[in-house]
């Protein structure tokens, strides 16, 4: 199966000095993964004085890269970069203080340490359920008291908390008196 990219309207587009516009949005891109910070602002730059579409763009890419690129090398950064987008349009265009919002976000984007495992485990959802290697299970948990065949199988609230609702890995030293008190509602027939 050979994997290809829908058609990319950016392909038929520049910048304002010329470039070709899904050239730039790629470098934006491949330049963050590897830490060239003054490229990326020149590039970004580029793409906030050629449009407001092309900085809208380019704000998507940031917060791509955020989760595509980052990912646990810095589990804030989505929550950042949303912020810095989210103050960003505070400013008119193309008032100089807007681009600052989108410099702290490639700043904090590129010394980031990087991790693509999220965009690694997407890609490997999609084409091995696409390749017919894989499919979703359902466990045998799941069939709890809020789906039809767990309500057929008599799985109960007691079933849910004693066995559906539990979390791994658990935080140590949780406030269980609350869990406690519902199974103790429970036994005593309180509850049902």
């Amino acid at each position: 199966m050979k994997v290809q990219q829908p058609p990319d309207p950016w392909q038929r587009t520049t910048t304002e000095h010329g470039f070709a516009a899904d050239e730039v949005i790629s470098a934006l891109q491949k330049c963050t993964r590897r830490g060239m910070t003054q490229n990326v602002l020149l590039l970004a730059w580029e793409m906030f004085i050629t449009s407001p579409e092309m900085e809208e763009m380019m704000w998507s890419r940031l917060c791509v890269i955020a989760v595509e690129d980052i990912g646990f090398g810095n589990v804030d950064a989505p929550v950042l970069v949303e912020t810095l987008y989210q103050q960003h349009l505070r400013y008119p265009r193309p008032a100089g203080d807007r681009f600052l919002f989108a410099a702290h976000a490639i700043r904090l984007l590129t010394g980031s340490k990087k991790d693509r495992t999220s965009d690694d485990m997407v890609n490997w959802a999609k084409r091995s359920i696409e390749l017919g290697e894989n499919l979703p299970e359902i466990p045998d948990v799941a069939l709890d008291m809020h789906t039809r065949r767990g309500q057929e199988m008599g799985r109960d609230y007691l079933f849910f908390m004693t066995e559906a609702s539990k979390v791994i890995p658990e935080i140590e030293d949780k406030d269980q008196s609350y869990k406690d008190w519902i199974l103790k509602a429970l036994a005593d027939g309180k509850l049902t």
